[in-house]
């Protein structure tokens, strides 16, 4: 399938201007300019504000939130899949699709449906990353759900359009179009945290998973991005042991090529559960 504007890929992010990033091949562009350390600010995961203003249309849906470069955003979007059931267990009525390609990103699952909010919040962190760091190679994506969901194997979950896989941006700058392994030494853990920050920011993020190896370097990459402890304690599992469950990224086996991201239930997805 020929990659499709963004515009056409998910409904118009009005004031997040959702337009696909130009992705430049110059080496050395320089870091986003993000909150110092120290700077009173609120906590970054905090959630997504849904906007129950009456509509004309009971499609449209508002998420407000703050970005962590301190950027509020409003995003607005017709929000048409369902999902059902929970992510082990579940379904996607009228799943939104991505193609195998766009701005920004390659997908080479053949499973590539999900609520039109996780599609939606994918593509506005994707735009963040390339907005910021225009060098960055395509992210790669994984498998989200079927277009009606159920059961995909090899996952135990990705059942109901709220579960997507994401492969770490490489150190090298490398375009990709598969996960690759590439050692602890060859993620780029600034840029690929960057992405995950903005997906925390829209309050929609229940959990992401990545390996406890990986953990300390992310750890310290977050806190050059200026987050306290206090945060870092809410954000992340490490330095606490891996059996521990807490923090929103958290310990999973394997999980060394790409981080798994599952989004919270979609509001007024009556039928949806979270567990």
């Amino acid at each position: 399938m020929k990659a499709k504007s963004l515009s056409a890929i998910v409904m118009p992010l009005v004031l997040a201007q959702a337009c696909a990033a130009t992705v430049r091949q110059t080496r050395k562009a320089p870091p986003p300019q993000m909150i110092p350390a120290g700077t009173p600010r609120q906590p970054p995961p905090a959630p997504g504000d849904v906007d129950n203003t009456p509509n004309t249309d009971p499609d449209i849906r508002r998420l407000a939130f703050i970005t962590p470069t301190a950027r509020p955003v409003e995003i607005v979007y017709r929000h048409r899949a369902r999902s059902m059931g929970s992510p082990t267990n579940g379904t996607l009525e009228n799943g939104r699709c991505l193609p195998s390609e766009g701005p920004g990103f390659v997908d080479f699952s053949k499973n590539r449906c999900a609520t039109d909010e996780t599609i939606v919040l994918l593509m506005f962190a994707i735009k963040e990353v390339m907005t910021a760091y225009p060098d960055t190679p395509p992210i790669v994506l994984g498998s989200l759900s079927r277009p009606g969901g159920g059961p995909l194997k090899p996952h135990r979950s990705h059942c109901s359009g709220r579960d997507v896989d994401i492969g770490f941006i490489p150190a090298n700058g490398r375009p990709l179009r598969h996960f690759v392994n590439l050692g602890p030494e060859g993620i780029d853990y600034d840029r690929t945290f960057f992405m995950i920050a903005n997906l925390i920011a829209t309050g929609r993020v229940k959990y992401i998973f990545i390996n406890y190896s990986l953990q300390s370097r992310f750890y310290e990459a977050a806190k050059r991005m200026g987050y306290d402890e206090d945060q870092l304690s809410y954000i992340i599992q490490y330095p606490r042991p891996r059996k521990l469950r807490t923090g929103i990224i958290r310990h999973a086996r394997g999980h060394k090529r790409h981080f798994h991201v599952r989004f919270a239930c979609p509001d007024r997805d009556t039928q949806c559960t979270d567990e």
